[in-house]
């Protein structure tokens, strides 16, 4: 692939000083958000700078049966506790909130979400409160488009315990913006088929109701067919799920901060049957793994996860909310 390139994972993102910080008290209904994003399918196919704007709701609950409920539907072991992946959807509604802004650039609608990084530093646990933010991050400019970056922080008492970085292609932008997008995930050759798992038809609709990620790609034949899908496809975040929750260990939490990261290749179709490709995990080094079809020839994703040292990942730790969110450094 042509971008499929390693990069130096020593980068991190230069996130836009947020100017505009809007609380967001009570999220939106579902619907309430689709309807914004249609709303935005008018905007220009122009590159532009992102805008210094950022949504934060405070006090939102790790729910005990909200996280057990997808738990279950991705296969985490109860054990596991809350899955690192489970905050990206609580901010899910905040991603829609600034990506259906005014002030933002790109159309949302047809969007592709490109790969995924997550960076935990201490554990969560049920019953908990976060603060989470959302803001733009780094722009990159991709053979057929403009990537862009959307970045999560998540605050426990005032202490960053997560932060996320979503990855978006919008396709068609002319003159793309910032320095040339280039894949972190090399294909590794040495990888082993582990499992294989069929995915049923309505698992879109399943994913769609805890997560409340209903866009119509997602959830049936003929809506899917309207942008230009044979079938559905399953949200990417699931598959990322799926196979985090394969391939961590039980006691993941014993090693400390986890930095794990995804670069998704080719949609999963539904119904149909997947395999997982993995490498054994060996510390300190990185656990690499792969979600192909079921021939195992053609990747869906690529991923690896590993511990991350405690001394690079005391740099996060913050004692008051900020403008411009700590980040720490890279493994």
């Amino acid at each position: 692939m042509p971008n499929d390139r390693p990069r130096d994972p020593s980068d991190s993102p230069n996130i836009a000083v947020a100017t505009q910080l809007k609380q967001v008290p009570y999220l939106p209904s579902p619907l309430h958000l689709y309807l914004r994003a249609l709303m935005t399918s008018r905007k220009p196919a122009r590159a532009q700078p992102m805008p210094p704007l950022a949504f934060e709701r405070r006090n939102v609950p790790l729910d005990r049966e909200d996280i057990a409920r997808y738990a279950r539907l991705c296969g985490f072991a109860q054990p596991t506790g809350v899955p690192p992946t489970w905050p990206h959807l609580l901010a899910f509604p905040l991603h829609m909130l600034l990506m259906t802004d005014r002030a933002f650039p790109f159309a949302m609608l047809g969007m592709v979400h490109l790969a995924n990084r997550i960076r935990q530093f201490a554990a969560l646990n049920v019953g908990e409160r976060l603060t989470l933010d959302v803001r733009c991050g780094p722009l990159s400019a991709h053979d057929k488009g403009q990537v862009f970056t959307v970045v999560t922080t998540a605050r426990r008492d005032d202490i960053v315990v997560w932060i996320g970085e979503s990855l978006y292609l919008r396709t068609g932008v002319r003159d793309a913006l910032g320095a040339p997008y280039q894949a972190q995930l090399s294909a590794d050759p040495s990888l082993t088929k582990a499992a294989t798992w069929a995915v049923p038809a309505d698992l879109g609709r399943q994913y769609a109701r805890i997560s409340g990620d209903y866009n119509p790609i997602h959830l049936w034949p003929l809506t899917a067919k309207l942008f230009g899908f044979a079938r559905p496809i399953i949200h990417g975040m699931w598959s990322f799920a799926r196979t985090l929750a394969a391939v961590l260990p039980d006691d993941a939490s014993a090693y400390g901060p986890v930095d794990l990261r995804v670069e998704f290749k080719t949609p999963v179709l539904l119904p149909g049957d997947v395999t997982l490709w993995r490498a054994p995990y060996a510390p300190p080094h990185p656990q690499h793994f792969e979600l192909r079809d079921a021939a195992g020839t053609v990747p869906h994703l690529r991923g690896r996860w590993q511990a991350i040292d405690a001394a690079s990942s005391a740099q996060p730790a913050s004692s008051s909310p900020s403008p411009h969110p700590p980040l720490p450094d890279q493994p």
